[in-house]
């Protein structure tokens, strides 16, 4: 994803995809998709989806890991935030909800939904979202309403 030159480009590298059992509401196959995220060349966070397949009326998570990922940190040095995503009739709708319980925890600091609303954090990993959504085509489907 490229901006302008006061914007940093980032750049989505897809990784690996698993399903990830059925969905609560309907009992359709959820997949999980996950990748890395590179800012102006240097890493800077990892990125997991769940979606339920073929449910664009269903919520997805985006799970974002945001921070240092040089050899010496851990996860302590990033912070997980995890958004929920819906396709809405305006478009696309991203939500900061809590993010503990979720597997990108386990790579960085779990933040609570109301600690990170409107802060750069959150913007930041809105905009890898949608970085995501748009160029990761394992997701596309998400930004796709299903006919009815």
């Amino acid at each position: 994803m490229t901006n302008d030159d006061a914007t940093p480009t980032l750049e989505i590298e897809p990784a690996s995809m698993k399903s990830s059992g059925r969905c609560a509401c309907c009992g359709k196959s959820r997949r999980t998709a996950w990748g890395f995220v590179y800012r102006d060349g240097g890493p800077r966070a990892c990125y997991f989806v769940e979606w339920t397949l073929g449910r664009s009326d269903c919520a997805a998570r985006f799970d974002v890991v945001v921070g240092s990922w040089f050899d010496g940190t851990t996860e302590d040095d990033r912070e997980a935030v995890s958004l929920e995503y819906r396709l809405l009739d305006t478009g696309p709708s991203f939500s900061v909800v809590d993010a503990a319980g979720r597997p990108a925890a386990e790579v960085g600091r779990a933040t609570k939904g109301g600690d990170v609303r409107g802060t750069p954090l959150a913007d930041e990993a809105m905009t890898i979202a949608g970085a995501v959504l748009e160029t990761d085509a394992r997701v596309r489907e998400l930004a796709v309403p299903v006919p009815a």
